[in-house]
């Protein structure tokens, strides 16, 4: 249809031409003989007619070379926009289909795309889909000049498909239509919504699980670890020794693995909870957990050095335990220093924030740096240093959580510093 229209037009003009230079002609020749002596003025006329032949020759030979040119590349864009997945067609002012490539053709079950040019856009879409395009996308289009959305197409065959469809406005005459096949990516999300079904029935089942195996193993801990309090503390007397040291090992031990119990309840629990952000008063959070610990431990001599007016956007209840462990952690390592300093503030790099936690304590040797984060894994001396090794694990998932990276660095003998993000 477009090569037609071309073709109307070159036509059209060639004819104008011709005729033109046909007046010319004629007007040239009655100059000639009016003016001319007979001998000069058939010679002339001949030579101007030939003349204005070949004028003509050379426009029609240029206007068919330039036609030839526009042909070849209107081909090749044919063979690109039949190429696509996607479907493209163009409408007119009536909402006929003046253009479509192949690929619309097929989305539809059409062996061609002829035979849907000059036929209205209805025939690819069901009686609820043409009213929904002309109740509410056609206003839409008409106020935005274009539409972006899904719609449920319809096969020659009576058959349905959903797709995405994107319309723009050329001009107030035209419309172009651009559709694709979103059959294989509704699958997928359909399989991937069951999945997430069964990944959340699992993780109920393994949360019960884990509830019940822990409470059953906890109640068994508390009595071995009440019979052993019981036995140390009553019958110590009666005992030599080497009774009294197994007494008071089968209680340590079974205090240290309900301690563990609980601190892994509390990292499982972390990982599933659902963050609750607002902007939290980070400085008064250290506050709060530095005065808890000086209360239960008032012989000790520790200095807070504690950073005014920092505030993050993060969840409250989240971020008391990420300080909280590592003020706890700073306080252990500093046991032995004779005069203890724990800082807490912020420094800026590359354009982020990052919060610190820094002590003086016994520090760390830079080659374990990556075990830091790790549950259960101890750099120090448990008997020395008491612990269950999920403190920093805990710091660390909480701060991943929020999108953010935790990292430490230290030196032996001369402390440590903890480092946390979170970005807004």
């Amino acid at each position: 249809m477009r090569r037609n229209r071309h073709f109307k037009s070159d036509l059209i003009r060639i004819i104008g031409i011709g005729a033109t230079l046909i007046l010319l002609g004629y007007l040239l020749d009655r100059v000639i003989t009016a003016t001319a002596s007979p001998a000069f003025s058939e010679p002339a006329v001949r030579f101007a007619y030939l003349g204005m032949q070949g004028l003509f020759i050379v426009y029609v030979s240029g206007l068919l070379a330039k036609r030839q040119h526009m042909e070849q590349a209107l081909a090749k864009y044919q063979a690109g926009m039949d190429a696509s997945i996607d479907g493209v067609f163009i409408l007119d002012k009536r909402f006929e289909c003046v253009y479509l490539n192949g690929a619309q053709a097929r989305l539809h079950g059409y062996d061609s795309y002829v035979e849907m040019l000059g036929r209205t856009w209805r025939l690819f879409y069901g009686d609820d889909e043409i009213r929904r395009f002309e109740e509410e996308v056609f206003p839409v289009l008409a106020a935005k000049g274009e539409w972006r959305g899904e719609a449920v197409g319809r096969k020659r065959d009576g058959s349905t498909f959903p797709q995405e469809i994107s319309l723009t406005a050329i001009d107030q005459n035209s419309l172009v239509c651009i559709v694709r096949d979103i059959t294989e990516h509704k699958k997928f999300e359909r399989e991937l919504e069951r999945k997430a079904r069964e990944l959340e029935g699992a993780n109920r089942e393994l949360e019960a699980f884990g509830y019940s195996l822990t409470h059953d193993i906890r109640t068994h801990l508390t009595r071995s670890c009440t019979a052993a309090q019981l036995l140390r503390d009553d019958y110590g007397a009666s005992l030599d020794e080497n009774g009294r040291y197994l007494a008071n090992t089968v209680y340590n031990a079974t205090w240290d693995m309900e301690r563990l119990i609980k601190d892994m309840m509390v990292l499982s629990r972390i990982v599933r909870n659902e963050l609750n952000r607002e902007a939290v008063d980070l400085s008064g959070v250290a506050r709060g957990i530095a005065a808890a610990l000086i209360q239960a431990d008032p012989d000790r001599r520790v200095e807070f050095a504690i950073a005014p007016d920092l505030v993050a956007v993060c969840d409250p209840r989240l971020l008391k335990v990420v300080i909280d462990n590592l003020f706890r952690n700073a306080w252990k390592y500093t046991g032995m220093a004779p005069e203890a300093r724990i800082e807490f503030g912020s420094t800026v790099g590359d354009g982020t924030q990052a919060f610190f936690v820094r002590d003086n304590g016994i520090g760390f040797d830079m080659k374990d740096a990556e075990k830091l984060f790790l549950p259960f894994k101890r750099l120090q001396n448990a008997k020395v240093f008491p612990g269950s090794g999920i403190g920093l694990a805990t710091v660390e998932r909480i701060v991943r959580r929020h999108g953010g990276e935790a990292w430490g660095e230290g030196e032996e003998g001369k402390g440590a510093t903890f480092y946390f993000t979170l970005p807004e």
